[in-house]
């Protein structure tokens, strides 16, 4: 009896043995982790030790206080090429080269397409030899007039001797003037075959097209064997090195504005980059629509960072001081689309205050609505709190 009895005894004794080991090291658990709140450590759960008080946490405050903003206006832009050109044939033809595609690099001058221009080539051929022609019959003329010339003076001894009539004598001299008259002609056929020379030679060289400024292939139209004419784009050039963006600004806000005003913008590419833009141009008349006149802003982009297209955030600073109610950038928190603070209540614990933003300059929030001035909120430690949260001050 006492050998069946013994294992169920040791049994009885581990089982008990094994309960006061984990009594015992969820107590120390307790202490060790009391210990870890009560440094600044971190929470567990709700932030308050098992069995223990709730813990607080080390934080600052700071007052709400006038602060001296100066006016900025917010407006929504899209970006766009300062420049933008399509580039023409300026003879219709058959496209015989493209030399560059779509997003290449281009300097101004810098050759392009090529139209086919075998037939103005057999034009110049014909031109030549029009040419050629015209100088003969130039030749021709003066011959025929240097012998008149040397008639003449031969008749005018004779008709002096009476060996020839004065009729006869008029008769050469008109002769002579005919034929003057025909080599000023002849010459001025020279001269107009040359024109036609030039013009065609021109015409030659408008075959080769040029980019007329420095930039980016934006878009190609045509390829090569397509036929082209005056009115047909064969692609664009941008200039790119600076930028433009056009918005709107309301009619309550124009005598805020003038052209020269600095202005900074932002795009979802580069959140963390601002570019600096001056505004150039305000729209003479509004827009009976949206009350709004058209304001055009230029960014410099020696970089090509900047692209056209992209969405931009535009700040456009009128300098025009106020004073208006700030908190530090520390404080500032954000729950989904609301911004607010946190306040203490008289037991030291938070509770969040929506608050309405205005501008953020450096580490100074502008405050709008939600707060007044002399009210105390939680500034450093603030992000990291929850609201109810047991603080204490330094």
């Amino acid at each position: 009896m006492s050998d069946e009895v013994s294992p169920l005894k040791k049994l009885l004794l581990i089982l008990f043995v094994g309960v006061f080991l984990a009594i015992l090291g969820f107590r120390l658990y307790q202490e060790l982790s009391g210990d870890e709140v009560a440094a600044g450590g971190g929470n567990f759960g709700s932030g308050r030790p098992f069995g223990g008080e709730a813990p607080s946490m080390l934080v600052d405050m700071a007052v709400v206080q006038s602060h001296r903003f100066e006016t900025t206006l917010e407006v929504l832009g899209e970006l766009e090429p300062q420049a933008e050109v399509a580039v023409m044939s300026r003879v219709s033809g058959r496209l015989q080269q493209v030399l560059v595609d779509r997003g290449e690099a281009v300097e101004e001058g810098q050759l392009l397409a090529v139209v086919d221009d075998v037939d103005l080539q057999q034009q110049i051929h014909r031109a030549d030899a029009a040419i050629a022609i015209a100088r003969a019959g130039v030749s021709r003329e003066q011959a025929t007039s240097r012998n008149l010339l040397i008639q003449v003076e031969r008749y005018r001894d004779l008709h002096r001797e009476a060996l020839i009539s004065t009729q006869e004598m008029e008769e050469l001299e008109s002769r002579v003037s005919v034929a003057q008259a025909q080599l000023e002609l002849a010459r001025a056929q020279v001269l107009q075959a040359e024109a036609s020379l030039r013009e065609l030679r021109v015409q030659q060289e408008q075959t080769r097209i040029y980019s007329p400024l420095e930039g980016f292939v934006g878009t190609r139209y045509l390829d090569p064997g397509a036929l082209v004419s005056p009115s047909v784009s064969i692609l664009s050039v941008l200039h790119v090195s600076r930028l433009k963006t056009v918005v709107p600004v309301a009619e309550r806000e124009i005598q805020q504005i003038r052209v020269g005003l600095p202005a900074e913008i932002t795009v979802d590419a580069y959140p963390d980059q601002i570019y600096k833009g001056t505004l150039t141009r305000i729209t003479p008349f509004l827009n009976p629509e949206t009350r709004s006149v058209d304001v055009e802003i230029e960014i410099a982009n020696p970089h090509h960072t900047l692209k056209p297209g992209m969405f931009a955030r535009v700040q456009i600073d009128a300098r025009i001081p106020r004073e208006a109610l700030s908190i530090p950038r520390s404080a500032l928190l954000t729950r989904g689309i609301q911004k607010g603070v946190y306040l203490l209540n008289e037991d030291m614990t938070t509770v969040f205050q929506s608050i309405q933003i205005g501008q953020i300059k450096g580490d100074v929030v502008e405050v709008v609505e939600g707060l007044k001035e002399g009210d105390e909120i939680v500034s450093a430690g603030a992000q990291s709190l929850n609201e109810g949260d047991l603080v204490r001050l330094p």
